[in-house]
């Protein structure tokens, strides 16, 4: 398996209290009081991608921008490849402030906010327009304070990922009976697990820090993760096909421990959000340009491309996974997601 490329500690956030001096006397005998000095803020950031996804460019261009926009006294700490847990570990640790910041991922909205499953269903989305709509609508708002309530953490941003595609080790995938019998490795999110078992494969919920041994090993014979995932993961050392079923559009949110947040001065807080703005458009600049190259740097590490029957995926899903969720998710909520602009 892979290393990490680096095997970070994560380490305590320093608490220093605030200090004020008292001036030498002046000329006319008064005490002069200087300002009190801030104190250095470390925030250890979590996320499951390698080097590649983008919670990898986003934390990296965090980290540069709060370096120079506070001249080091805000240090940003990246643990990629899920060095602090994966990511159901990840919001119970940023509810006792162990973690200060990570990237969450679809997980959340079955952990924290499973009415809302709807958006996790496999071809609901028409394009990554659409689902930003929806997110910044009225859906995605409630949806998010749901996430605060539920698990103290607050989204600060919304990073676009590029849709999910299948791999596979030794099966080349184009209609759903192909995937009969496949045993794929999918998170722990019961919509993605139902349209699975819907196509004809055998879902198997895994953490995502045991999917590249699982592969290597032969447990699973697939998984489904955007092409940054992918390859920033080096899944092509242990898969044949790339299969560009694009079933899900994701999103990464930006997530801070609520914790964490309320211990900010004001001023902090602005001068984060405002570092979190910018590094969400800088990573949504790179996925982009990612996207476009990607398929052509898998296939370059060979792995076969397949271009499968998309209509036939999404008929199956559409029609046989919605009513097995019928009482779980808000009532309306498919409907609304479906005639939101996009």
């Amino acid at each position: 398996m892979k290393k990490a490329d680096s095997q970070l500690r994560p380490n305590r956030r320093q608490v220093l209290a605030t200090m004020g001096a008292v001036g030498a006397v002046g000329l006319g005998g008064a005490m002069i009081s200087r300002p009190a000095l801030a104190a250095p803020i470390t925030i250890r950031f979590n996320h499951t991608d390698g080097t590649g996804g983008e919670a990898y460019h986003f934390s990296e261009k965090l980290k540069s921008l709060l370096a120079e926009r506070t001249s080091g006294r805000m240090v940003v700490q990246n643990f990629h490849s899920g060095q602090l847990g994966a990511e159901k570990d990840m919001y119970d640790s940023m509810q006792i402030g162990s973690i200060e910041m990570g990237r969450s991922g679809s997980l959340i909205i079955s952990v924290a906010a499973p009415q809302y499953g709807a958006l996790e269903l496999p071809y609901v989305f028409r394009s990554q327009q659409h689902l930003r709509n929806v997110l910044a609508g009225p859906i995605g708002q409630a949806m998010h304070q749901d996430f605060l309530a539920k698990k103290g953490v607050r989204v600060l941003g919304i990073v676009n990922r590029g849709a999910r595609q299948l791999t596979t080790k030794n099966r080349a995938v184009r209609t759903p009976a192909d995937l009969a019998g496949l045993k794929l490795r999918v998170p722990e999110i019961p919509v993605y697990v139902a349209a699975w078992r819907a196509l004809g494969a055998s879902p198997t919920p895994m953490a995502f820090p045991e999917v590249f041994t699982a592969l290597q090993q032969g447990t699973i014979d697939g998984q489904e993760n955007p092409l940054g995932t992918i390859n920033g993961n080096s899944f092509h050392d242990v898969q044949k096909y790339l299969v560009l079923t694009s079933h899900v559009r994701g999103n990464g949110w930006m997530v801070a421990s609520e914790r964490f947040w309320q211990s900010l001065a004001e001023a902090d807080r602005k001068l984060l959000q405002q570092a979190v703005n910018d590094s969400v458009e800088y990573a949504d600049e790179q996925i982009a340009k990612q996207e476009g190259e990607l398929r052509k740097t898998l296939q370059d590490k060979g792995m076969t491309v397949i271009e499968p029957d998309l209509k036939a995926f999404a008929n199956v899903v559409l029609k046989e996974v919605p009513p097995k969720f019928a009482d779980k998710w808000k009532p309306g909520l498919l409907d609304e997601i479906l005639k939101t602009a996009g």
